[in-house]
């Protein structure tokens, strides 16, 4: 596991992004790298629907480049009524921890969409999906990490290691983001 220093760093790179879109892809890389996940999206929530943000996949960059990864995979806003991992997460807080998202028990109140696997000539395997919250509490997004990778590149479940990791990372940009609004708020100049 990352110690306080690596992702106080993570953080202090975040907060120094200007861009949103920019940030975000760097959060996303950086959770995948601390938890050695092949693919990833991030995904904002937008009232009663969650906007795809920011989307990674190894396999499909080297294969088609990254540029059309992205295109292929921006989708239409996902409602919050689907009954879609990313909008469990959202609706729940939950942290959900799939080993193989083909094989979701029918129980479960979320299922997996293969389509975009098909479209794109992709398999997904191992599912780690986290609400993003702010210094309330409240979700604002779903980080979804895809298909963990041992030491030799097999895709394996995410372990509960991984899950701290990823949870530690979001759990530290909350509370940065809070301590540097009230920072911001401290030394703003008074009229």
């Amino acid at each position: 596991m990352p110690d306080r220093n690596e992702i106080d760093r993570i953080w202090r790179a975040l907060a120094a992004q200007p861009d949103r879109q920019e940030a975000l892809e760097l959060l996303l890389g950086e959770a995948r790298r601390l938890t050695r996940a092949e693919a990833g999206t991030v995904y904002l929530r937008e009232g009663d629907h969650l906007r795809f943000a920011a989307s990674q996949n190894d396999v499909l960059a080297r294969r088609l480049g990254q540029g059309e990864v992205r295109r292929r995979l921006t989708v239409a806003p996902l409602e919050l009524t689907a009954p879609s991992i990313a909008s469990y997460v959202a609706l729940t807080r939950a942290t959900v921890n799939i080993p193989d998202v083909y094989e979701i028990p029918l129980e479960r109140p979320y299922t997996f969409d293969p389509q975009v696997d098909v479209r794109n000539g992709y398999r997904t395997c191992s599912m780690l999906a986290l609400p993003m919250r702010d210094d309330r509490g409240g979700v604002v997004g779903v980080l979804q990490l895809i298909n963990a990778l041992d030491a030799e590149g097999r895709v394996i479940a995410f372990d509960r290691e991984q899950e701290a990791v990823a949870e530690a990372l979001l759990g530290w940009c909350a509370r940065q983001g809070s301590n540097q609004r009230a920072s911001d708020s401290t030394s703003a100049p008074s009229d």
